[in-house]
């Protein structure tokens, strides 16, 4: 499987896409071993934030041609269950447990746009890239791609960005939420925001929880903040960084 997990700093795993020569496309190995790969990350303690990105200028050109040439041989049976377990990649990963960050250089199309808009954070390249193109071959958006572009764009937009099947550049990513920063080097901005966040674990992951869950009523969600919180000011990190602050605000009033 064309793929790579590394461990840059403390708590930050880097799984990076590494098929450039076919501009990190998804081909059967990928489809059938990210589920797998993503579970073992989600269950790794020593993962507290997960960065995603593709080698070699692309982040990810969806699924790789030869694999959907040979989609019209399954029974309907077949192509269910194949879809279920192919898509689930994109599940576990908006349901990762840490934080998860997405350095989206150049194209992130279809399956690879899912990819990226399944991460909690989006940092791109002014050579970023999305794209919808499935309507051209007569199919509807897959990889949940329905539902997390219309959470981050909105209805009418995610409408609008699927039917044409256009590109959207990083500048218009940005300004309808595909993106959260452009940067000229997103793999760096995205291990620097990943060390921040896995230094502030578990806030972070208790964070990203408590946002996730935030669908019920306004009491529910204080309700929920209130049992984070004690759980949050009993753990180690936050005395540490107590005592770090009490000494800063004691130094700057002498």
């Amino acid at each position: 499987m064309d793929v790579t997990v590394t461990f840059p700093s403390d708590g930050v795993a880097l799984l990076a896409l590494d098929r450039p020569h076919r501009r990190n496309a998804l081909d059967r190995a990928l489809l059938d071993g990210l589920p797998d790969l993503l579970s073992e990350l989600d269950a790794d303690d020593r993962v507290r934030v997960l960065v995603i990105t593709g080698r070699g200028g692309a982040f990810c050109a969806g699924g790789d041609l030869d694999v959907l040439a040979a989609l019209g041989a399954e029974t309907p049976d077949e192509a269910r269950a194949r879809m279920a377990r192919e898509f689930d990649t994109a599940r576990l990963l908006l349901e990762f447990r840490a934080p998860t960050v997405a350095a989206v250089d150049g194209a992130a199309v279809g399956a690879g746009m899912a990819l990226a808009l399944a991460c909690d954070l989006r940092i791109g390249s002014p050579n970023a890239v999305f794209a919808s193109p499935f309507i051209r071959m007569a199919l509807v958006p897959d990889w949940g791609v329905t539902w997390l572009l219309a959470r981050a764009a909105g209805q009418a937009r995610a409408t609008e960005i699927a039917l044409s099947a256009r590109k959207v550049g990083a500048a218009e990513a940005l300004r309808v939420g595909l993106l959260d920063e452009i940067v000229p080097a997103p793999l760096d901005e995205a291990l620097a925001r990943a060390q921040g966040l896995a230094e502030a674990d578990p806030a972070a992951a208790a964070t990203k929880r408590l946002i996730a869950a935030a669908t019920g009523t306004f009491q529910e969600a204080i309700d929920a903040e209130i049992t984070e919180q004690l759980r949050a000011v009993r753990s180690p990190e936050f005395a540490r960084r107590m005592g770090e602050w009490s000494q800063t605000v004691r130094g700057r009033s002498r």
